[in-house]
């Protein structure tokens, strides 16, 4: 065994390997023999017995062949007509005693040689009938003589030649019988010998394998405690002692990596606690030193404060300047909150995105209120990023314990909702006051009245026309959405679409517009309008997943093609997450869904992120239209839209048209489409079908 310690896992497995195959190759050349042995003697038997067989079978069809052309003779007067029968006759004969020859030659049983003899008799007798029986007919014409010798001499003798040949075939079958008898048994015998060898083989093997495998797997079982060991933190083990080189290569790899993962650990702490960006601690820090600081507050009864802070115009330095430039002003404003701190014990940390929150231990309202103000001033100067000069606002929540709560999560969500009123009242700071919570709860009671809404169908349909300036026809709408509460009346979308776009119950109420605009295109068909729908898409639609796939399938449902309506998408929306938002946008042109850029104008996008969008049209938005006649920069806008969307290859709808000069002018600059007040005002599926059947043709005359 130190001969086998000595070597490598790959010799130990040859070897293992090589002895397994020379039994297995043994095993095998042993059955081979067998088999061939018992093929060969098989083969030879049966080949004999067939040929035995074959020769019977063509002596009995000579002789029976014989006897028919000694009839014949009687039917044949004249001599010259029976020579060729006497010559059929003779060669019949001739090949009858061949075979028997062959058969006598390869007799070697007793039953043989007893059938041969008594065919041999009788074929004798056979003969001299069938000679007496010519004689005779030679002799006399009317062979009647002859007659009587075939009867009583020359059949009887064919048939006891034919029953020896049936004896004879007979005896060939028995002897198959036995032939096939000990094939069996031979084929058993061997089957016993190969299952005994392979036994014996499998037991050598198994053998050699167990001793092998032993030498490799003791080794390799010390080396999985030692790296147990490591990866229960215990450090301090020794190295398994012996085993093959790769084991003990394995080892020391294992003693490598112990030395790395001790050195590493203190840093995969610290990355597990700090925001990698801008080394600061993450929520998860903040949220343990804040329950140790208000644990340790109460005991010393000092007051603990919490300050949350949002960054002002973050998502527009990220759509303008793009991520890397917005990853660089948080690292800045990082380093300011630092530095404006008044104590290095204060703890800022980054909670997520441009939200960041501070920890101001013994601190009371007031005096955070003073740190909230110095952290606004430090942020009030610019900042330089790569040459570009940006500015940098903020909205500060405060809660403070005791006051505000003893929980470290709900001060943490009580500086946050403080925080948003502070960004919504544009204060820049704002403390924690309960009716906040109201107004929670009054959102949570809004959003669950949303949800009965689009169950109990209180959502209602509006269509507003988009007038075809070329043809001078309308061949689609608008679809707008009211809330029809059954409490507070018919209630503005201003009202209720941003707060469903801030909770995310957008996704529903957009699916809700697009199967009831789908089935409400069905009806028009069957009355027979042929209207399409265009449908506002908002930044949550984009980002969800599935609204390509819902879409489509809503399609199938509905049996209308995908060109029937358009989804018109905000600037903002697509800005919001750029490369999600273009795939879904994808997704839909490629099932044929007509797209088009709403507002346009009116947020922050580039031209190059425009031409990548899939689109075909472009929406101007209504505040650029209103005062088109009497504002210049609004024309040179317009113009310049129009102008720009046609080199794009994208048509043009203005919305926002409430008089015949705003409309004059759009038509002059070559605007595809129109829709506002002057056309018509959004209505109800069934005052949209008058309109469009008897009012339509005069408002465009008269336009």
């Amino acid at each position: 065994m130190k001969f086998v310690d000595m070597q490598s896992v790959g010799f130990r497995l040859g070897a293992s390997v090589a002895i397994v195959v020379a039994v297995l190759a043994g095993v095998s050349a042993v059955a081979i023999h067998q088999l061939d042995a018992v093929s060969v003697r098989g083969e030879a038997l049966v080949r004999e017995g067939l040929r035995k067989v074959t020769l019977a079978r063509s002596a009995q069809n000579d002789a029976q062949s014989e006897a028919t052309r000694l009839h014949s003779l009687f039917l044949l007067g004249e001599r010259d007509r029976r020579v060729p029968v006497y010559l059929e006759i003779d060669r019949h004969r001739a090949s009858l005693y061949a075979s028997m020859m062959k058969l006598i030659d390869s007799a070697g049983r007793e039953d043989e040689r007893s059938a041969l003899e008594r065919i041999q008799k009788a074929r004798e007798a056979f003969n001299s009938a069938s000679m007496e029986a010519v004689e005779l007919i030679e002799l006399d014409p009317d062979a009647s003589d002859a007659r009587k010798v075939m009867l009583e001499k020359t059949m009887p003798a064919l048939q006891t030649m034919l029953a020896a040949i049936d004896d004879l075939v007979s005896a060939q079958a028995a002897a198959a019988e036995r032939y096939t008898a000990e094939l069996t048994a031979a084929q058993e015998r061997s089957k016993q010998r190969i299952v005994f060898l392979g036994f014996l083989g499998s037991l050598v093997g198994f053998a050699f394998s167990w001793l092998i495998a032993r030498s490799i797997a003791v080794p390799l079982r010390q080396t999985v405690q030692f790296a147990d060991m490591i990866a229960g933190g215990r450090f301090d083990g020794s190295l398994p002692a012996g085993g093959p080189r790769e084991v003990k290569a394995l080892t020391q790899a294992f003693s490598r990596m112990r030395a790395g993962i001790a050195s590493r650990e203190e840093r995969i702490s610290e990355l597990a606690y700090r925001d990698p960006l801008t080394g600061l601690p993450n929520r998860s820090l903040f949220g343990d030193r804040l329950r140790q600081a208000i644990a340790n507050a109460e005991r010393s009864r000092y007051p603990v404060s919490v300050l949350v802070m949002d960054l002002d115009r973050f998502k527009s330095v990220n759509q303008v300047l793009g991520y890397e430039y917005g990853d660089k002003l948080l690292k800045g404003v990082a380093a300011r909150l630092k530095e404006a701190l008044p104590r290095k014990s204060d703890t800022v940390a980054r909670l997520a995105g441009d939200e960041f929150a501070i920890l101001l231990a013994s601190q009371d309202v007031r005096e955070a209120t003073g740190v909230a103000n110095r952290l606004l001033r430090s942020l009030a100067s610019p900042m330089t990023l790569d040459g570009q000069l940006v500015d940098v606002g903020a909205s500060i929540g405060i809660a403070s314990s005791p006051e505000h709560g003893r929980e470290a999560s709900l001060l943490l969500a009580r500086a946050d909702a403080a925080m948003d009123a502070a960004r919504r009242a544009k204060t820049g700071i704002a403390v924690f006051d309960p009716a906040m919570e109201a107004d929670s709860e009054g959102t949570v009671s809004l959003l669950s009245e949303l949800r009965r809404a689009v169950a109990e169908e209180q959502l209602i349909l509006f269509f507003q026309p988009k007038v075809n300036f070329g043809s001078k026809r309308c061949d689609s709408v608008e679809a707008l959405v009211r809330w029809q509460h059954p409490e507070r009346g018919m209630i503005p979308p201003d009202q209720f679409i941003p707060f469903a776009e801030h909770t995310g119950f957008i996704r529903e109420i957009t699916k809700w517009v697009i199967d009831k605009s789908l089935a409400q295109i069905v009806s028009w068909r069957r009355a027979g309008l042929n209207i399409g729908v265009a449908i506002n898409v908002s930044a949550r639609d984009l980002v969800y997943e599935d609204l390509p796939s819902f879409v489509d399938d809503k399609l199938l449902e509905h049996g209308l093609g995908a060109d029937r309506i358009t989804l018109e998408v905000t600037e903002s929306a697509v800005m919001d997450d750029p490369k999600r938002a273009c795939e879904a946008l994808k997704r839909l042109a490629k099932l044929g869904v007509r797209l088009s850029v709403d507002d346009f104008g009116t947020g922050y996008s580039s031209l190059a992120q425009l031409k990548r969008m899939p689109v075909q049209e472009m929406k101007i938005d209504k505040s650029f239209v209103l005062e088109l006649p009497t504002n210049p920069n609004d024309t040179v806008i317009v113009r310049s839209t129009i102008n720009l969307a046609h080199s794009m290859g994208l048509e043009v709808v203005a919305e926002g048209i409430e008089d015949a000069q705003t409309l004059s002018l759009l038509q002059g600059w070559g605007c595809d489409f129109g829709q506002g007040y002057f056309l018509s005002k959004p209505l109800p599926a069934p005052q949209l079908e008058a309109w469009l059947r008897g009012h339509s043709q005069k408002m465009l005359a008269a336009a």
